[in-house]
């Protein structure tokens, strides 16, 4: 136990000098909100892939690979081909090109001046934010089950530790800060993720031995359909999260401060590669847990379990590690895009306005304060429920990603048009869980209603609903790379010091 305290401080130490170097950087609002906008390809796919692997999926959703073998493949791994490939093929180079600061921003440039601009640029800073605001509770819960299983530790005790490392390395140097962490873990991930594999196959006794634990359908990759969590659920959790991602400001944010679209678009090409490999490695290391104890009660401990109990003090110290910046990583990245979404469209947009880079400096530090005390309430009400805490969030913000994709690609798209899919997509999506309708009845639908409601609404009015998206469209689809501030200089007021 000893020696696990001991690589896990020297780790503490490794990013807290991090968060050190980081803070000297900052020079402007821009360099703590976006990173200065000069994110290489290393650092942004880093980034990408350290802000995606979450404890909440690590061991929730790798929970359902115990239960229901390579349907978890389905639901943990292989969706995120599509998830993140539709990310790079639909909005990762526009979304660099408008040189937005939140999702929010996108709507301003997208329907600007138009009646209901203001109106559904507001709606989808709430809605993100409320995903921003609750989703790191169930990363929270999930590090507080690896702290508990690991270090015995207790997991209110454990989750007031985390909370507060956290704050101390997310207030210094905003994005920046948590861009060097990602970086940090991204290392380790790509370490520690074979290393459990290893570790799995080894305990386990080969690939032979799943045999023992898992009837035949449960270890092919055709669909099943016949289990609790099946083929159906998992491409309809795939659905929801294609759209949560699209929509997601914490992915967003990063891509916001990519050098360019060209790097913004081959990070998340990269991106979809070592999530879809990492987590399918997860996935087997967790399918080999269970031929080491075939009948947990708690299957979300397969792989902490599996740590402690196949590895030595070293290798269990720096898996532990792995598995604490997985969450830590997370964390900081969702709390960053919290902030910078009440800052930038609040704080900013009604309170501070013409206000210096100083100021909102200090604004995003307070907001990180009241983040992280809320994060650690509601952390601990969600321990013992991760992957669910998870799914209707993700229904509502999902929603937003509508309005934007049919707004990139259809011209005649007007605001009423957007803000009816909108409410139109929540409704129904509020409707459909208060009754309890089956998940693939929940998002599918809602897309779908929001999609229609939305294109009826625009053409219906688009004789008295003038549009003037010219100067978005030809950004967008511009075939250069503009400089930042030659793009500003079009699209962003200047705002004074």
């Amino acid at each position: 136990m000893v020696t696990k305290y001991i690589i896990v401080s020297i780790f503490l130490v490794i990013l807290f000098a991090v968060s050190y170097n980081t803070f000297r950087k900052i020079k402007t609002y821009q360099d703590y909100n976006l990173a200065g906008k000069g994110t290489g390809l290393f650092a942004l796919t880093a980034t990408l892939v350290a802000a995606e692997f979450n404890t909440a999926t690590l061991i929730g959703g790798a929970s359902v690979a115990y239960l229901f073998g390579t349907v978890g493949m389905w639901y943990t791994s292989l969706i995120f081909i599509a998830v993140f490939l539709a990310y790079a093929f639909t909005v990762a180079k526009k979304y660099r090109k408008l040189n937005i600061s939140t999702i929010s921003q996108f709507f301003d440039k997208r329907f600007k001046n138009e009646k209901y601009s203001e109106l559904i640029r507001f709606m989808s800073a709430i809605i993100t934010l409320f995903y921003t605001w609750l989703a790191p509770a169930s990363y929270l819960a999930g590090l507080a089950v690896i702290g508990s299983v690991l270090l015995g530790v207790d997991p209110v005790i454990f989750s007031i530790t985390i909370v507060v490392i956290c704050l101390i390395l997310s207030i210094t140097g905003g994005l920046l800060t948590a861009i060097g962490i990602d970086v940090v873990a991204f290392i380790m991930i790509m370490i520690g993720i074979p290393t459990i594999l290893f570790i799995g196959i080894s305990a386990a006794g080969g690939f032979g031995s799943l045999s023992q634990v898992y009837e035949p359908k449960l270890l092919s990759l055709a669909p099943v359909w016949d289990t609790e969590v099946n083929f159906p659920i998992a491409l309809t959790w795939g659905l929801q999260i294609l759209f949560l991602y699209i929509a997601a400001p914490w992915y967003g944010q990063r891509i916001f401060s990519a050098k360019n679209e060209k790097v913004a678009y081959t990070a998340m090409l990269w991106n979809t590669f070592f999530i879809v490999v990492l987590y399918g490695m997860v996935v087997l290391a967790t399918m080999f847990s269970k031929v080491v104890f075939p009948s947990l009660d708690k299957p979300e401990e397969s792989l902490p379990l599996l740590i402690a109990t196949q590895s030595n003090s070293l290798v269990q110290g720096l898996l532990l590690v792995t598995l604490l910046l997985v969450g830590v990583s997370t964390l900081i990245a969702v709390w960053n895009s919290a902030v910078s979404i009440i800052v930038n469209d609040v704080v900013r947009r009604y309170f501070l306005k013409n206000k210096g880079d100083r100021q909102f400096i200090i604004a995003s530090r307070i907001c990180f304060v009241i983040i992280a005390a809320s994060t650690l309430i509601f952390g601990i009400v969600f321990i013992g429920n991760i992957q669910n805490s998870l799914l209707f969030l993700s229904t509502f913000t999902g929603i937003v990603a509508i309005p934007i994709l049919i707004s990139l690609y259809w011209k005649k798209y007007n605001s009423l048009g957007a803000l009816s899919s909108m409410i139109s997509g929540l409704a129904y999506s509020g409707i459909a869980i208060t009754l309890s309708f089956p998940i693939y009845f929940i998002s599918p639908i809602a897309v779908i209603v929001a999609t229609i409601v939305g294109i009826i609404v625009s053409l219906a009015t688009s004789k008295n609903h003038v549009t003037d998206n010219q100067e978005f469209y030809e950004l967008i689809e511009s075939p250069l790379e503009l400089e930042s501030h030659e793009t500003e200089s079009v699209l962003i007021p200047k705002e004074s010091n």
